[in-house]
């Protein structure tokens, strides 16, 4: 409830998302245990449903599966999926290029700080000649490297700026 609360939700509203999110997290056997005892995976389960108490239009997720065996992964990641489905925004940064396969609609390749490339995987595949996503980014940042400043886009979706 505190997080709810902090955000001004109604206490009904709280008790009602409450429940959805445990079922969503399927987290309602650790309903009254402290974060502390709880597994890495948990963790990441509790902190992404208390991100989302107050129903956030936008959900930012700095390598959400970080620390976690393949099973936690998979169920954060499937999670991640449903939440998208249901029209949130999510923002998602990982060096997993499998989980950005399968989760997301748009990619933004950064390079040392550097944006080198944003589209579709269809359009990075079309682009580059490269089935796999890791291969995608190696080939384009390996090409950055080799010629610096040299702008990379797709369909005119990215240009350079001086």
């Amino acid at each position: 409830g505190y997080f709810g609360e902090f955000f001004d939700v109604p206490a009904r509203t709280i008790v009602e998302r409450r429940e959805r999110l445990f079922s969503l997290f399927n987290i309602h056997g650790y309903a009254d245990t402290p974060c502390g005892t709880l597994s890495s995976g948990m963790k990441q389960r509790v902190s992404i449903a208390r991100a989302l108490i107050h129903d956030p239009p936008v959900l930012v997720l700095d390598e959400p599966t970080r620390g976690l065996d393949v099973f936690a992964a998979r169920s954060l990641t499937e999670t991640i999926r449903t939440l998208a489905d249901e029209g949130k925004a999510v923002l998602f940064s990982t060096h997993i290029m499998s989980e950005v396969e399968k989760l997301c609609d748009r990619i933004a390749i950064v390079h040392r700080g550097r944006l080198l490339a944003l589209g579709t995987l269809a359009e990075f595949r079309d682009a580059t000649g490269k089935h796999y996503l890791e291969d995608v980014f190696v080939h384009l940042v390996t090409e950055a490297e080799g010629v610096a400043g040299a702008g990379i886009g797709f369909g005119g979706a990215l240009e350079e700026r001086a």
